[in-house]
């Protein structure tokens, strides 16, 4: 029995080295959006958790290594959303009862169902748990929606303690996630713009809104910078960065004099606000038919520096946008 259920159980693991001294939960820091132009569904995820991407399922777990880890099996959880294609012929009471079936002839105890919504669809979540080993306690629970042929699911597994750890995670799915809209209206619309509808990116730092099909990228800090937060869609000459750094008790004033140096040809600078705190920015061309527009604000003693950089022939389509992100920023 308990060889079978490890051949069907997907668990993502974050896995503690020994069972003597584990190491203390790390708690979610924040949350971060995900959206992929060839993925289906959008959804928040805590802040740094690593994400596999599978054709139609992305699969979440709180390092790399967890993942690379999966086998071992000690301790950890995964969240994973997933789409199909359904048959027309198959309804959500067959789904939930199919799986109701298998879990409970794998040997899981189940319980009963539960109705939920998952972005205004109509949606059942199902719970199990099931012995992996001696001492694993596997522990699921898993929401399934149908939308046009579509089927959508969003599960969360966890092994021993670590399942209530971070149950959060399933909650914040469930209510984040933004299923596709009909295929016509998508094939209608060109990938490469801004989207019209915004999701946030919310972290200790900051708090923006940016176009949908905008992926949030955090790449790891350089030299004295404490975060940075890339926004980028289909065109990579398109994007927002936004890096925070220590002021050192500098004024705005000062430190767009230190950084005018890295804008050459940049015109004069002009006085904004950011978050409403007092900002100036510089218009610079880093290289042909390349527009760039540098923001600087200091709050809490940190300079927020905010470039974003445009096709030039398409101002028009980006250059409105990108400043509605600039003005949703709420800095923390």
């Amino acid at each position: 029995m308990f060889n079978k259920l490890i051949r069907v159980s997907v668990l993502v693991l974050l896995v503690v080295a020994g069972c003597d001294n584990k190491p203390k939960l790390p708690p979610i820091a924040g949350w971060q959006s995900y959206q992929n132009p060839y993925f289906k569904v959008q959804f928040r995820y805590p802040q740094g958790w690593y994400a596999a991407e599978d054709g139609g399922s992305v699969k979440l777990y709180t390092t790399q290594e967890a993942a690379l880890k999966f086998f071992e099996k000690v301790e950890g959880v995964e969240a994973e959303v997933s789409f199909t294609q359904l048959d027309s012929a198959v309804t959500l009471a067959s789904v939930m009862n199919a799986i109701q079936n298998d879990r409970t002839n794998e040997g899981y105890e189940v319980q009963g169902l539960e109705s939920r919504t998952l972005d205004g669809a109509e949606a059942s979540v199902i719970s199990y748990r099931g012995a992996l080993a001696e001492k694993t306690m596997s522990n699921v629970v898993h929401a399934v929606a149908m939308k046009d042929t579509m089927l959508f699911n969003v599960k969360y597994s966890g092994l021993n303690e670590q399942f209530a750890a971070y149950k959060a995670v399933f909650d914040t799915l469930l209510a984040s996630a933004k299923l596709p809209k009909a295929s016509a209206a998508v094939s209608s619309a060109d990938p490469s713009l801004p989207a019209t509808d915004f999701v946030i990116f919310d972290n200790k730092f900051l708090k923006v809104s940016h176009p949908s099909n905008f992926e949030p990228g955090t790449p790891a800090p350089k030299g004295e910078t404490q975060f940075s937060l890339e926004l980028s869609g289909y065109r990579k000459d398109c994007t927002i960065r936004v890096d925070v750094l220590p002021a050192k008790g500098l004024t705005v004033e000062k430190v767009v004099e230190q950084n005018r140096g890295k804008f050459r040809g940049a015109s004069a600078a002009r006085a904004t606000t950011v978050s409403g705190e007092k900002a100036m920015y510089l218009n610079d061309s880093p290289a042909e038919k390349i527009s760039r527009r540098a923001y600087f604000t200091v709050k809490n003693d940190k300079v927020y520096r905010i470039i974003m950089t445009y096709f030039s022939p398409m101002r028009e389509d980006f250059l409105p946008v990108f400043e509605k992100v600039v003005g949703s920023i709420q800095i923390k």
